[in-house]
């Protein structure tokens, strides 16, 4: 017994005298794991055209971007046409959108939209179309072995559109319709009126409101088609599985435009303006929603690189960004906030923050959100938080190629966005090359609260003495655009 104890207390005081071992020495197999990854350099290759994925224009002038990948029995067709709401000027009102959902509603010469509608259903395809700001974009799929029928749908809307009165009076309504139940929603109550006053006087003006789609006739749809949707201005984006050469075949087989073919220039960009101001709609809710932003640069800016990390950091990269950390998380203010700032636009773009909070913190929030932008513009950004912003979008690049989709829509976006190779290939060295004090020059060229718009929609009205600190108060209406003093 006594020498079984003896044993006992050797080996615990032969423990207690080994050296205990460092906290930074105790890790676990994952946190090994994670540490070697962190370490390793990130071996990446911007795909190349005739390697990754195949480039041919087509001899009837559209564009296909292709890579087949035959895992699933599945073909997609994106198809891209630069025939958005910014090429409008000179046309009326609302003609690029009324103009893509008749697409979609009248079917073809070659193909009714009945049997379009069947077809589809019976053989498991899908076909969207949506008119943005700048493209038009028809999104399709297909069971594979059915990919003829597609091909043949998609030349023939795209070809010899039968656009009907009847169909007409359907897709106005309808947007009419759309627009109306969407206004029932704050948020976008708001970015209609923050587009309004932001574009007084250009087609992004008229991107979240169905304003002017009833004037919009059956001759201006087709004057529409048959000037902006000609083959040099349409480009697809070709997943799946499918054979190039069948599917080139097919188009050629089906494709038959009647809009002829013609150079495409882009829209003229006008000057800068701007519309300080507090802009005030007022709603019997418990809840504000609250835009403000300013007309920013155009596609050719040669600050993009400095202007997307700007917007990274401030409020587009969700929960990394001063916006999430500091208005919802540490001060609890919000229920929503981010920032947008594209630059991918063939107009002039905007720098724009949103938020949704309570009517009581309408005011805090909006002074936490200006005071974030303070911070750039004076440049107090701490240097560990500039250092993890610069490194999350330089390393967060390649998810911009996540998918094969993905893959094409970049290179099809330098094609139409008129930039060279160079700009994927050079954008994480361009980031990483950024230095805080030229993120404060780009913050003081763009983030000038003096020039801002600020549109409040919620029960703002007894806020109106407390906002007017933001600029001179305007009150807008439901259904009006323009404000009233």
């Amino acid at each position: 017994m006594s020498r079984r104890l003896l044993t006992v207390l050797f080996v615990g005081i032969w423990i207690a005298a080994a050296p205990l071992p460092r906290a930074e020495d105790i890790q676990s197999r994952g946190a090994k794991t994670i540490a070697k990854l962190a370490s390793t350099p990130l071996a990446w290759k911007l795909p190349e055209e005739g390697k990754d994925y195949q480039v041919v224009k087509h001899p009837s002038g559209v564009t296909f971007y292709l890579k087949s990948h035959p895992a699933i029995p599945l073909l997609r067709m994106q198809c891209c046409v630069r025939a958005g709401a910014v090429f409008e000027q000179g046309y009326k009102p609302q003609a690029a959108r009324v103009t893509a959902r008749m697409l979609r509603e009248c079917g073809s010469e070659i193909m009714t939209v009945e049997k379009m509608d069947s077809l589809l259903g019976y053989y498991s395809g899908e076909l969207t179309v949506d008119c943005g700001q700048d493209f038009v974009w028809i999104d399709s799929s297909i069971l594979s072995r059915h990919s003829t029928t597609l091909v043949e749908i998609l030349a023939g809307i795209l070809g010899r559109p039968a656009f009907t009165k009847e169909k007409l009076d359907f897709v106005e309504r309808r947007i009419a319709l759309e627009e109306a139940a969407a206004a029932e929603d704050p948020f976008h109550l708001a970015a209609r009126k923050f587009y309004q006053l932001l574009y007084p006087e250009h087609p992004y003006g008229y991107l979240y409101c169905a304003d002017g789609v009833d004037k919009v006739l059956l001759e201006d749809v087709g004057r529409y088609f048959q000037e902006r949707y000609f083959p040099a201005n349409i480009s697809f984006v070709v997943t799946g599985d499918f054979k190039e050469g069948d599917l080139l075949g097919k188009w050629e087989e089906f494709y038959r435009p009647t809009a002829p073919n013609r150079e495409a220039p882009d829209p003229p960009v006008p000057e800068a303006k701007y519309r300080p101001g507090v802009y005030l709609l007022h709603k019997d809710i418990n809840q504000s929603t609250i835009y403000f932003g300013v007309q920013a640069c155009t596609k050719d800016s040669p600050d993009l690189h400095r202007i997307h990390l700007l917007n990274h950091m401030v409020g587009g990269s969700s929960f990394a960004s001063r916006f999430t950390q500091q208005v919802r998380d540490r001060e609890g203010l919000a229920y929503r906030v981010d920032s947008l700032f594209d630059t991918d636009v063939l107009g002039r773009s905007a720098f724009i923050a949103r938020c949704r909070t309570k009517t009581e913190s309408t005011v805090r929030a909006t002074d936490a959100m200006l005071w974030i932008l303070g911070l750039f513009r004076d440049g107090k950004i701490p240097e560990g938080e500039f250092e993890a912003g610069r490194s999350g979008l330089e390393l967060g690049f390649v998810k911009r190629f996540a998918t094969v989709e993905d893959l094409l829509k970049n290179f099809l976006m330098l094609r139409l966005l008129d930039r060279p190779r160079s700009y994927l290939e050079d954008y994480q060295a361009r980031v990483r090359a950024i230095t805080p004090g030229e993120l404060q020059e780009t913050a003081r060229q763009y983030l000038d609260p003096a020039k801002m718009t600020f549109v409040f929609v919620g029960n703002v009205r007894p806020l109106a003495d407390e906002l007017k600190k933001f600029g001179p108060i305007y009150k807008l209406s439901d259904t009006e655009a323009k404000p009233k003093d």
